[in-house]
């Protein structure tokens, strides 16, 4: 029998680099997938070092043919047997300056890339196998700085439904992990901005800038990892999650209680 692999994309760095590192202890082959080449080979290297079978494939996951090719790549190397659409943009950005082609390129790569993914994932794939997309808590906050990221991540929890609702006589799990605040190159980028609107933060740093949306909006009063997240894909993928499809659960801190 072909050797199951696990499929991560944004793996090149931040989240997606950390799910690939802890996938790569319940897999033995994983196809990292990411539009940044160079810090790819980097995060392969990495796990090579930890004895896990890694293959790389550059992928834009807005680009159905790049999509295609990569699970042409997958079905080289093993069976697919594990998804994780961990590719993603997004700047806080006021309302009013959200500019056409920002919300059209959002929902490109965090929309559409899942879709894309997915849709390839379940027509090539028998079960049992499981999919875990990753969306945000911003999915939920009606932030007036999110009105395009927050969009693009509700459509992937409801796509996520769909999947799950398709799969499920087949064995085929979907499952959503919102992420709380984690300091990724995302945050990074966003910090940058704010600062840019606004001169008082001209000198105060990414964490202290960081440690106080922390402090407004995290109940149990600390960010979160990026293993944080990682522990409970790798929960969700697995044979202990034989049950769980449909669900979208929060690793948050407590900022979204459902």
């Amino acid at each position: 029998m072909s050797a199951p692999v696990a499929i991560v994309t944004g793996a090149a760095a931040g989240l997606g680099a950390a799910i690939a590192e802890r996938l790569a202890e319940d897999f033995g082959t994983l196809l990292l997938l990411d539009i940044e080449e160079a810090a790819l080979a980097d995060t392969a290297a990495r796990l090579e070092s930890l004895g896990v079978e890694v293959h790389t494939a550059r992928c834009d996951v807005r680009r159905e043919g790049e999509v295609k090719n990569a699970f042409d790549v997958a079905a080289s190397i093993g069976r697919p047997a594990a998804l994780v659409n961990g590719a993603g943009i997004g700047v806080f950005t006021p309302f009013l300056e959200i500019t056409e082609d920002q919300w059209d390129n959002t929902f490109a790569v965090n929309t559409k890339g899942s879709f894309l993914m997915c849709r390839e994932f379940v027509s090539r794939t028998e079960g049992p196998a499981a999919i875990v997309n990753i969306a945000s808590i911003g999915a939920r906050l009606g932030g007036d700085m999110l009105a395009h990221y927050g969009p693009s991540k509700a459509a992937v929890i409801e796509m996520s439904h769909s999947v799950a609702r398709i799969g499920a006589t087949r064995g085929l799990r979907s499952n959503t992990v919102m992420p709380g605040l984690i300091l990724t190159d995302m945050w990074l980028r966003t910090i940058k901005e704010l600062r840019r609107r606004d001169p008082s933060l001209a000198d105060v740093s990414d964490s202290d800038v960081f440690d106080s949306f922390v402090a407004q909006m995290v109940p149990m009063g600390r960010a979160q990892t990026p293993g944080d997240i990682a522990e409970m894909v790798a929960f969700l993928l697995s044979d202990k999650a034989r049950n769980v499809t449909g669900q979208t659960i929060a690793v948050d801190g407590g900022a979204v209680m459902t």
